[in-house]
């Protein structure tokens, strides 16, 4: 069975797919049903039309548009080179919708581009994925409650900064604290005054940091603070500016006042991440043990 021109046409038309076929300069030579379907454009409105001048209008996910500098079908075009790319297009009712294109040059029997093939789907439910995906990890990686990172995040970011250390020598130290009598609090007041007191704690603490340092809530009321290059003199500097700050503000409208222990360590040559974590709770334990409401640096 020999299959004529008619025939690869008939099968492109009824592909489910979008396809179109441009030459070098981009004019569309054609335009599949499964086009016309997605994009609500017939071929008679676009076939003979430059891409670029054409009402496709694509656009990448920055609303930067594409067809003069960063189209994928003209990088194809010149370089022969197949193309993958999120883009999003005008659909006929005005709506921008995005689609994920494939391109591949066509080459005539002496190997030159004469042109490309465009396939492309709508990457609607991709999106949708994505963001999904997005929103996962942001719930797996913060605390519910306070929106900062949770014990596992904070254990993480603590191995980067180790590894950091082994390869750079950039000193950091840790902060470990907790709320002074927070059970105590909690069976008077309630869990729910507890919470609120919690995000207050948060808030100031994170009023009191730079950028760079991560704070992170390890379970309860016991945080953990990373303190990137910071040797001890600059880490008690912050451990007693926390202290300070969290004792002398009011919190919230309760008629009694706010401290908390803290246990601080610097990391130390040839020191493992749990010696170091020993440390800090070694430090926060004797904090506890002297009376509470001041900072214990373990060296």
């Amino acid at each position: 069975m020999t299959i004529d021109s008619s025939c690869y046409k008939q099968i492109l038309d009824n592909l489910s797919e979008p396809v179109y076929f441009t030459d070098t300069d981009r004019r569309i030579l054609y335009w599949n049903n499964a086009a016309e379907q997605l994009t609500g454009y017939p071929a008679d409105e676009v076939v003979g039309s430059l891409c670029k001048d054409g009402p496709l209008h694509h656009v990448d996910v920055k609303n930067v548009p594409l067809c003069e500098n960063y189209c994928p079908l003209k990088t194809c075009i010149d370089t022969g080179l197949p193309q993958e790319k999120l883009v999003f297009v005008a659909h006929k009712d005005g709506r921008r919708l995005p689609i994920f294109v494939k391109t591949s040059a066509v080459f005539d029997a002496n190997g030159k581009v004469v042109g490309a093939v465009e396939t492309f789907s709508d990457a609607t439910e991709m999106l949708e994925m994505r963001e999904l995906n997005s929103e996962l990890r942001r719930q797996t990686h913060l605390d519910a409650l306070t929106g900062i990172p949770n014990r596992q995040a904070f254990l993480d970011a603590m191995d980067r900064e180790w590894f950091r250390f082994k390869r750079y020598k950039t000193p950091f130290s840790v902060l470990a604290l907790d709320v002074d009598y927070f059970k105590q609090f909690n069976d008077a007041y309630g869990r729910s005054t507890g919470d609120k007191v919690l995000q207050w704690l948060v808030k100031r603490l994170r009023s009191s940091l730079r950028r760079a340092d991560i704070l992170g809530r390890i379970e309860g009321d016991k945080f953990m603070i990373l303190l990137s290059y910071s040797n001890r003199k600059s880490t008690m500097k912050v451990a007693n500016m926390v202290l300070d700050i969290i004792r002398r503000e009011p919190c919230l409208d309760l008629p009694i006042a706010m401290t908390v222990s803290i246990g601080a360590v610097t990391i130390e040559e040839n020191e493992t991440m749990d010696q170091l974590m020993d440390r800090v709770e070694k430090a926060l334990e004797r904090s506890k043990e002297m009376g509470r409401n001041q900072v214990t640096f373990w060296g």
